[in-house]
């Protein structure tokens, strides 16, 4: 049986008001302080708008408004990324990996699934289109986090831009792989701190984003003699896979322990398309 969307006095009241303050995204505290009602009236008035298809349930006490613009199905979500905000906190987190990517403008691919590094663990959640992916991070690696302004009055936390690039080269598999981080190097090659890059390389702790990041500036001519004598000093003696995504294959790199499954020809090539 189909449900009405009409809405009673009330509800619409606490929509009208929630909207007309920019609230797209509100707790129930806020459904209380607006309408002046107890807390198991406004409980019941929000399962009434959720049913009616006027709310989306975020997590437990925040909810999502549908504007009347998304039609009848009510396929609908705010922006994604103040959305993703709204999923994880008041938990630490950043927006991430191709997220970060596409942010930053790096990358032309368009994006479906909006990645979220957090220390709690989350429950993968497909809402309005998009999938929001929680990845897992140690809070002491919770840093290279800028604030960015997603919406004129909303801002979320993505990885700076030294910081995306060392977590794509740490989880190529999260990004698209490592043409996709060619890409992106490239497309900021006049914006990037290559002495920050390569200090976060080193902080990060992971011998495999040192390897990749040492090739793929050799392969772009990039960050100068003193980025990769930096990383040079890193290198371990064990190989590491240029792109975890493709097959173990292909010649080894001796420099940087690196195990080439993408040629130069073939990043250069990806970075001009």
């Amino acid at each position: 049986m189909e449900v009405s969307r009409a809405l009673g006095k009330t509800e619409a009241r606490l929509l009208a008001d929630l909207a007309s303050s920019d609230r797209a995204i509100f707790t129930t505290d806020d459904a209380r302080d607006v309408t002046g009602s107890s807390a198991p009236e406004v409980d019941l008035l929000i399962a009434g708008l959720i049913a009616k298809k006027w709310l989306i349930r975020l997590n437990r006490g925040t909810y999502l408004i549908v504007p009347m613009s998304a039609g009848h199905e009510a396929e609908y979500s705010e922006d994604w990324f103040v959305v993703a905000r709204a999923l994880i906190e008041p938990a630490d987190y950043y927006l991430s990996h191709y997220t970060a990517l596409e942010i930053h403008e790096m990358t032309s691919n368009p994006v479906l699934t909006i990645y979220i590094s957090t220390p709690v663990r989350r429950i993968e959640k497909r809402l309005g289109g998009a999938t929001y992916r929680f990845i897992s991070a140690r809070p002491e690696n919770m840093w290279g986090i800028r604030e960015v302004w997603a919406t004129p009055t909303q801002r979320v936390r993505v990885s700076d831009l030294e910081r995306t690039i060392i977590d794509c080269l740490d989880r190529p598999d999260l990004c698209g792989g490592i043409p996709e981080v060619a890409k992106g190097l490239w497309a900021k090659r006049e914006t990037i701190d290559f002495g920050i890059l390569t200090a976060y390389a080193k902080r990060l702790g992971r011998k495999s984003v040192i390897k990749r990041l040492g090739y793929l500036l050799g392969v772009f001519e990039l960050g100068g003699p003193a980025a990769a004598g930096d990383l040079a000093e890193a290198v371990t003696p064990s190989y590491a896979l240029l792109d975890p995504t493709l097959p173990d294959e292909g010649r080894y790199v001796s420099k940087w322990r690196v195990r080439v499954n993408l040629e130069p020809d073939e990043l250069r090539a990806a970075v001009t398309t």
